[in-house]
């Protein structure tokens, strides 16, 4: 099965349903659990399971990836160059900061 993204709509329950993918990353938990106006998450589903998920918000010139993390035990799989691909097409327009720029060249952005 491939990895799937789809938009995430925070709720109380989201840090808990990321946890395992955000275990190293408390600050970026604490951000689904306080959703600012604005936010989007997109997650990177699994088999199942959320297996990354990235923070999105709106810029003066469209969507921007704010974080992404994928789960430890997935890293250097090409999970994120995946996510960030099919993310751009959930959400045109969507750009990115320069430490990104790896991935993006990776998913042939």
């Amino acid at each position: 099965m491939p990895l799937i993204a789809r938009e995430h709509q925070c709720g109380s329950d989201s840090p808990g349903y990321f946890s395992r993918v955000l275990r190293e990353h408390p600050d970026i938990s604490a951000r689904l659990a306080a959703p600012t106006p604005g936010l989007r998450v997109v997650e990177g589903h699994f088999n199942g399971s959320p297996l990354a998920v990235m923070l999105v918000v709106e810029g003066p010139k469209g969507p921007v990836v704010e974080a992404l993390v994928v789960h430890p035990a997935s890293r250097g799989r090409g999970v994120g160059s995946t996510l960030l691909k099919q993310a751009s097409a959930l959400l045109p327009g969507l750009s990115w900061p320069d430490e990104l720029a790896g991935l993006a060249g990776k998913a042939s952005l």
